[in-house]
């Protein structure tokens, strides 16, 4: 599933905040590491919101944030993977 990668991807560039959850993580930042058209990129991320995983502020530029949820639902992909 290309969304959980793109949270996936989130949680990695905003882990290095002590609450990954604050950490303004940018587009920018988004296609630099997964080589993907921003289109592509934003329609994962509005069904990522939709489920309650992220959270997404419009500033000067877009301002994405993991939501409690989204780090575990990531924990629990982990766990599931560890588990098959």
């Amino acid at each position: 599933m290309e969304r959980y990668q793109l949270l996936q991807t989130i949680y990695d560039i905003s882990k290095i905040d002590p609450r990954p959850e604050t950490y303004p993580c940018r587009p920018r930042e988004l296609i630099l590491r997964l080589m993907q058209d921003w289109s592509l990129i934003q329609q994962q991320l509005k069904i990522l919101e939709e489920e309650g995983l992220i959270r997404t502020i419009q500033q000067d530029t877009l301002i994405i944030y993991l939501s409690p949820e989204g780090i575990q639902k990531l924990a629990d992909l982990k766990e599931t993977r560890l588990n098959d």
